[in-house]
């Protein structure tokens, strides 16, 4: 009886497709496939120039750090007061370590401040306590605290490539993170060196606030470095801020250096 069953029921199947219905299909399978194929070149387009802002970013990073751990003496000259430069020493350990002590001018001495994370506090001397300040806070003419303290893109930012020709990049850097200096950064670089050329310091909604040159590249803990950082207001060119970097040395400095309860009795020594 199960025999005739599946004679009937084989009986009942559909005809197999003629030579029409077969070229129908493999058209059908030949238009999925290009499909198919168009959306993983998309994905793998978007993939990989996510990966590519991200690698070139970490070595513009390492292009303006020698090392996780370093020494800065810098000299900042502003057109508020061209006369009266600022001279500061300071330690930088990793991304979120930073202190800061100002040398000169004399009246400033013993305004040390110090970097953790996103949050930073200024000392003052005649108040003998640290009050805290914000990294996008001015500090010298048009550097804010954040210029100096906070040195590296990667890991604040993330990065997509906006446009590119032979010789640099052009990338957009959102933070993605709240405190850092500025919302968002558009930065040239250089292909063959990797070399930040220029930025542009924005507001969120795309505000531009400040131009920014990285020039005097020069041989700096045995690799080229810009030895100066020209930043200038976006509405007033002629308000500018330079930050020249007169020595820069690979050092470690042990975990209780960066303390806010004792960053007014700290000393660096170049």
């Amino acid at each position: 009886m199960s025999i005739f069953k599946t004679r009937e029921k084989r009986a009942a199947l559909p005809p197999p497709p003629k030579g029409g219905g077969l070229r129908a299909r493999v058209r059908m399978m030949k238009t999925v496939i290009a499909g198919l194929l168009f959306i993983l070149v998309v994905f793998a387009e978007a993939f990989g120039a996510e990966n590519s802002a991200a690698e070139i970013l970490a070595k513009a990073d390492e292009v303006r750090n020698p090392a996780q751990s370093y020494f800065l003496k810098v000299r900042v000259d502003s057109s508020d007061n061209p006369r009266e430069p600022h001279l500061l020493l300071v330690a930088i350990q990793g991304s979120t370590k930073t202190l800061i002590e100002t040398i000169d001018p004399v009246r400033d001495r013993g305004r040390n401040m110090l970097m953790l994370g996103e949050d930073m506090w200024a000392y003052i001397p005649n108040l003998k306590r640290a009050v805290r300040v914000a990294l996008n806070q001015k500090l010298i003419g048009e550097a804010a605290n954040g210029d100096i303290s906070r040195t590296r893109w990667s890991g604040d930012y993330d990065g997509t490539v906006e446009e590119e020709n032979d010789s640099e990049w052009q990338l957009m850097l959102v933070a993605n993170k709240k405190g850092l200096t500025y919302d968002r950064i558009r930065v040239w670089i250089e292909k063959e060196s990797y070399h930040p050329l220029r930025a542009e310091y924005l507001t969120l909604g795309g505000k531009k606030l400040k131009n920014v040159t990285y020039r005097d590249y020069r041989l700096l803990e045995g690799k080229m470095r810009p030895g100066e950082i020209v930043i200038e207001d976006a509405v007033r060119p002629s308000e500018r801020s330079v930050i020249k970097i007169e020595g820069m040395k690979v050092r470690t400095f042990p975990a209780a250096f960066f303390n806010k309860n004792t960053i007014g009795s700290r000393q660096l020594r170049s």
